[in-house]
């Protein structure tokens, strides 16, 4: 017989007691905010994840008015975008760690502070230089964002239940793409190149007062289950003009972990809070979390080619101008996010339908215990039809374009590939939040290091190539690529991963 005593689990980041058979005792919920309340903060932080996509597409129509207006060259243009995306890899290396030591609501603050700062810059700056640092900076405010989105979402939502939260959050984030080109050229055209940033600017000040008025700190290394009363800057000031502070749920109270105790030495403490961006790289490295990163970066790598070769492609074969070229863009913009929002059912269905094969039953008050759960062969389910499905689209994409079919085809594959991509790096992100479930944005943060830098190392390489090979040999060649390494790596996470 097993010795009648309790022990005491880490779960998610707060301290939990199991009996001695083991399992879960669902004495208090996982999340004490309501239903309600949980569908506010998913619409924010969807908001929040939007502005990145948003910020770097809505500015490509104006690169030619810029170009004019600074007297530059078109290499020299084209390094702002560049520098960009750099800074949009690095930036949640940093914050995505800060926001799991000190709190979500802060890192937004000081993220959105800094973005609506440099867009007002780049608005009244007159000069090359001012322009890339400026550019840098946005990046560096508004790309954090999505590190930590994916940690809210682990502090909100059960692992049975994240793909419900994350699909909406997904379908907001993914409208960045879409919109910043509708909006970016005709306001660029109408108004000027810098009536762009002064409407991110404005956009960024209104949404900034949104989460100083009303987000509530969420991260369970600070407030728990939601049960324990944020404090200072981690309150919001709803609360404040209220008059009515939160206080702790008698019996939903739950330990928050993580944080260095009050009752160390200051250097200690401010040493632990400082963020240290080697952790979201040291991920990297690891067997288990490197072999989630490279399904998702590769595919992400193949969205974004996809992408950037719309222009040239569309332009060349079929004559289009450049507002045609940007209305093609609501293809694949709508696979991606109909995706995303459809991907965040199936991964909850397949979870529950894991379950019930292996005969586990789901916690939906307190959430289930991971290591006790094959969540990689949950959230894996399927994954290999949407890779050969992936595969064979971006064959038929390449060719269509080289036999010159009615646009109609590509544009209907666009969305297709659109859909497929977002469902496998959807699915893998989750995957790795949920094997890190203590330091989610941590977690987002090297996820994203990997997408930016393939997908940059894919773009640089992506016109010489097409050149070389033609359009139907590339992209059946680029289909290989991230399908074939798609599949084994695949089978070694189903395989391999409760090891």
């Amino acid at each position: 017989m097993t010795e009648a005593t309790s022990e005491s689990d880490e779960v998610g980041g707060i301290t939990r007691k199991s009996p001695p058979d083991g399992g879960i005792v669902a004495t208090t919920p996982y999340s004490t905010f309501p239903r309600s309340q949980k569908r506010w903060i998913t619409f924010i932080i969807g908001v929040a994840m939007m502005f990145s996509p948003l910020s770097a597409n809505i500015y490509l129509p104006s690169l030619p008015l810029l170009q004019r207006d600074m007297h530059t060259s078109t290499q020299l243009i084209n390094l702002t975008v560049t520098a960009y995306v750099i800074l949009q890899g690095i930036a949640p290396a940093f914050f995505g760690e800060l926001s799991d030591k000190v709190g979500r609501r802060p890192v937004y603050v000081i993220s959105f502070g800094i973005y609506v700062a440099a867009n007002t810059g780049l608005a009244i700056q007159n000069r090359y230089a001012a322009l890339l640092l400026l550019r840098m900076l946005q990046s560096l405010g508004a790309s954090a964002t999505v590190a930590i989105g994916y940690g809210v979402v682990a502090d909100i939502a059960t692992p049975a239940e994240r793909g419900r939260v994350l699909g909406p959050a997904m379908v907001a984030t993914n409208l960045g793409p879409i919109l910043g080109p509708v909006i970016g050229g005709p306001l660029a055209d109408k108004a000027g190149w810098r009536w762009v940033f002064w409407f991110l600017t404005i956009l960024g000040s209104v949404f900034l007062l949104i989460v100083l008025l009303f987000l509530p700190e969420s991260c369970r290394s600070v407030v728990g289950n939601g049960s324990i009363p944020a404090r200072g800057w981690n309150r919001h000031w709803m609360s404040y003009i209220s008059g009515r502070p939160p206080r702790k749920r008698p019996g939903e109270e739950v330990e928050a972990v993580g944080l260095e105790k009050d009752s160390q030495p200051l250097a200690k403490r401010v040493k632990a809070l400082l963020p240290n961006p080697w952790k979201s790289l040291r991920l990297l490295f690891q067997k288990d979390t490197s072999l989630v990163l490279s399904i998702s970066a590769m595919f992400y790598m193949t969205y974004y080619i996809v992408q950037a070769s719309i222009p040239e492609l569309l332009e060349r074969i079929y004559g289009f101008d450049e507002t045609t070229v940007g209305l093609c863009y609501f293809a694949i913009g709508f696979g991606v996010v109909i995706g995303g929002y459809v991907n965040g059912k199936c991964m909850d269905f397949n979870y529950r339908a894991t379950a019930k094969i292996i005969g586990f039953k789901i916690d939906k008050v307190a959430g289930d215990d991971l290591r006790k759960f094959p969540i990689e062969r949950a959230r894996s389910r399927f994954v290999v039809v949407y890779v050969l499905l992936h595969t064979a689209c971006l064959a038929g994409y390449g060719w269509s374009l080289h036999q010159k079919i009615h646009v109609d085809c590509p544009l209907i594959l666009q969305f297709g590939l659109g859909f497929l991509a977002t469902c496998i790096v959807q699915t893998f992100n989750t995957l790795l939040v949920d094997i890190h479930r203590n330091t989610p944005s941590t977690a987002a943060a090297s996820a994203n290091i990997a997408r930016c830098a393939l997908a940059a190392g894919g773009a640089a390489v992506m016109q010489p190539l097409l050149g070389r090979l033609g359009e139907g040999v590339f992209f059946s060649v680029l289909g290989c690529v991230s399908g074939v390494p798609g599949w084994g790596l695949i089978f070694a996470i189903r395989q391999y991963g409760m090891a």
